[in-house]
């Protein structure tokens, strides 16, 4: 568990603490998670179903509702979110489930830990997870009564270290936390982005504290380094920036409303402050993997006009609005240069549907 690649502003190594939380999902029966686990996602539940009790079963019910269906949340990130401040490396996968335990035992430890280290505490998610940690606690006692650590141990560790090996030496020449701030105005204590590599991380790239973000051991490296340029990029300007009212004010606009309305919830953007930040981090992780020399985003206008069936109309405008009105990190901050952008008409259009299907219809930015 304590095996790690250091190198080029990166810490890379496996970990269970984030495969347990991650397994939550499949465990629920969610398809837009099932979907790319289809073998463990099966047997797990079988072997769950078997062994774990009516509590835990119940409890995994209970997260789907109150974190997914209900506060409209991806159930894997929130649960990763919010058990990250309390998250090590341990010596054993059983230690490190145990510690995991431990930590969800004393959800206000969590809370207050994440109120002190994370720009996304929120009263209303803080509350949530107070209310949702006796389910996940019994979810995760039905996990080690279903010996995941022994499984994990035998099954998956062995593969997520080979890859933890192989992406060490391949991001090893990108140190991305100094690009990211030269481009935000935000700042780091932890100069090493910390990748986790998970068994089932997938479909997701997820962001928690600090510098960590979760991967899946299946992704390229070069979509692992897009990934971590974006994880980085949540959210891309310090606190309080007054680029956070210019953005909220777009949720009037009607054809911004009407695809938001429209977008699918499962992808786990569904309020509009979090669907904007989103889209901002995109418009800038397509300039920033640019600046690296990487393909993997690829074509502005496929990518947004494929991507989680269309929805992020909005990264597009902001992408376009970037280069219309000639970004530069050298002269402005990501979020100044938003503020100032989205006011002016020279760069940022009055008919944002008309601009859009400009956009698309020619198929150039």
């Amino acid at each position: 568990m304590t095996s790690e690649q250091h190198g080029g502003g990166w810490v890379i190594r496996p970990s269970l603490w984030f495969d347990a939380v991650c397994l939550v999902p499949l465990l629920a029966e969610m398809p837009f998670y099932t979907s790319r686990h289809g073998q463990d996602a099966r047997w797990w539940q079988q072997r769950f179903a078997s062994v774990a009790g009516s509590q835990a079963r119940d409890a995994v019910l209970l997260l789907r509702r109150e974190v997914a269906e209900r506060a409209g949340k991806p159930l894997p990130a929130f649960l990763a979110l919010w058990t990250s401040p309390a998250a090590s490396s341990s010596e054993t996968a059983a230690d490190c489930l145990d510690g995991l335990i431990a930590a969800v035992a004393a959800p206000q430890s969590l809370a207050t830990a994440m109120r002190a280290t994370s720009a996304h505490w929120n009263e209303a998610d803080d509350q949530l997870f107070r209310s949702v940690s006796p389910a996940l606690a019994a979810v995760l006692e039905g996990l080690r009564a279903a010996g995941l650590a022994d499984w994990w141990a035998g099954q998956a560790q062995g593969a997520l270290r080979r890859r933890c090996d192989e992406l060490g030496q391949a991001l090893a020449g990108y140190d991305l936390v100094p690009l990211v701030e030269r481009h935000t105005g935000t700042s780091f204590t932890d100069r090493a982005v910390e990748l986790c590599v998970l068994r089932w991380a997938a479909p997701h790239g997820i962001r928690v504290t600090g510098t960590r973000f979760l991967t899946d051991v299946r992704y390229d490296a070069g979509l692992v380094l897009t990934i971590a340029v974006h994880e980085l990029l949540h959210p891309p300007w310090p606190p309080g920036h007054p680029v956070k009212d210019r953005l909220d004010a777009l949720a009037a606009d009607p054809f911004l409303a009407v695809r938001f309305a429209e977008r699918d919830p499962d992808a786990g953007y569904n309020t509009w402050a979090g669907y904007a930040e989103e889209d901002a981090a995109q418009a800038l992780d397509q300039v920033l993997s640019t600046e690296l020399g990487g393909t993997t985003r690829g074509d502005p206008v496929a990518r947004w006009t494929t991507a989680d069936g269309g929805m992020h109309v909005l990264a597009l405008l902001l992408h376009d609005t970037l280069r219309r009105g000639g970004y530069q990190a050298e002269d402005s901050s990501y979020g100044d240069f938003l503020a100032r952008a989205l006011s002016n008409e020279g760069v940022w259009p009055r008919d944002l549907a008309t601009r859009y299907r400009a956009l698309t219809e020619t198929g150039r930015t």
